[in-house]
């Protein structure tokens, strides 16, 4: 029944009902090659940003209120622990000649450097330790100011409580002290335009609870567990936040496009299939005859129906099958030799496009090409229960 139904899809005697078959075959195959791209795509730069923003983030982020020494040392103590930093973050405005920017001041400990590997991303200068008044600043940050010189014209740090006392003080009448960029480092634009790193030594005034304390843990610590038991133990007020966590706004963002592209895709597959319903319905209509001639010769209607659904099986479960191989393989190949480059990539971090296969989208389009079987098999049934016997005998 098999090799029956194989020479219906691809050996009819109809010239057109064969190019039918094959542009419906080959519009599945292509779309399911392009399910399988465009997310790997999408989980490629997804697992890119997440490998980026761990050489920066702390694997837990504490915020909120309470963040003192005492806290700080406590969990220092803890076995899982291999550093803990205690960071203020301010608002800042940096003035460099006639141009300024402004930025995110991170006042930081002598534990930072262990914590972060911000000072294993530096283009320009040398890393930690932070010398008296250095300061380690973003590339974009760098960029704004054009920094050229700074024996030619010094660079000012004005900190300021908010960006409404910022308006209304003006920027000279705010306490403003000179400071000479030690490195600059290159991560992500989100870094690399707003921060800029200077050592808690350098800010005596800035004592008491800190705005954030970093944790990194030992290797092999699951992440997961550790803040499930840390947060038993904070005070009130104080979040644990893992590494994903710290940028959930832009996840979420991420997430959504992800999903409109499935939406796009998943349209794009209901066409295809719309397409082969078309393709399926002619072979019914045109083949009536043969499905009447079958039971006129002993076969049951079961019979006839399990043939349809080897040609079923052999037009979506053949044709997402082989999409889902050339898709993998076009994965992988991305994967390995980084055939497909970015336009303008040169200097960034990433220069082609990056791409990961994960089981989870086969599986959902696996169970999108089962339920197209099952509906196309209901229509077969309901066709061939409503079929005049004599009239397609007659071939009328």
């Amino acid at each position: 029944m098999w090799r029956l139904a194989w020479r219906y899809v691809w050996h009819s005697p109809r010239p057109g009902l064969r190019w039918l078959m094959g542009l419906s075959f080959t519009g599945l195959v292509l779309s399911a090659w392009a399910w399988e791209v465009v997310n790997a795509v999408f989980n490629g730069f997804s697992g890119f940003l997440e490998e980026v923003f761990q050489r920066v983030d702390p694997h837990v982020q504490l915020v909120g209120g309470n963040l003192n020494d005492s806290l700080k040392q406590r969990i220092a103590s803890l076995s899982e622990v291999q550093a803990v930093s205690g960071v203020y973050e301010k608002i800042a405005v940096l003035k460099y000649s006639e141009r300024q920017a402004v930025v995110k001041l991170r006042i930081v400990d002598e534990n930072y450097p262990a914590v972060s590997r911000i000072g294993q991303q530096l283009v320009w200068g040398r890393s930690f330790p932070l010398s008296k008044a250095g300061a380690i600043l973003g590339s974009g940050v760098a960029v704004k100011l054009a920094l050229m010189d700074r024996e030619e014209h010094p660079l000012w740090i004005y900190v300021v409580s908010s960006g409404k006392g910022l308006a209304l003080s003006g920027v000279e009448n705010l306490p403003r002290r000179r400071i000479h960029p030690q490195g600059i480092f290159s991560v992500q634009k989100e870094y690399d335009d707003t921060w800029a790193i200077m050592n808690g030594s350098d800010w005596p005034e800035f004592r008491g609870n800190y705005d954030v304390i970093e944790i990194r843990l030992n290797e092999g610590v699951v992440a997961h567990e550790f803040v499930r038991k840390l947060k038993m133990t904070l005070p009130p007020g104080t979040q644990a936040r893992l590494s994903r966590q710290q940028h959930d706004s832009f996840y979420r963002v991420l997430a959504q496009e992800q999903m409109l592209a499935r939406v796009g895709l998943g349209l794009l597959l209901l066409l295809t299939l719309g397409g082969m319903l078309s393709a399926l319905s002619t072979l019914l209509i045109l083949n009536r005859r043969d499905w009447a001639l079958y039971q006129a010769l002993g076969a049951s209607v079961s019979q006839v129906e399990r043939l349809l659904s080897y040609i079923h099986l052999i037009l979506v479960g053949l044709g997402g099958v082989i999409g889902i191989f050339l898709g993998s393989l076009s994965v992988w190949v991305q994967a390995r030799y980084h055939l497909l480059e970015l336009r303008g990539g040169e200097g960034f971090l990433l220069q082609h496009f990056p791409v990961k296969w994960e089981a989870k989208d086969t599986v959902m389009l696996l169970g999108l090409l089962m339920g197209a079987i099952i509906l196309l098999h209901l229509y077969s049934q309901h066709y061939l229960r409503h079929l005049s016997f004599r009239a397609a005998l007659q071939g009328d």
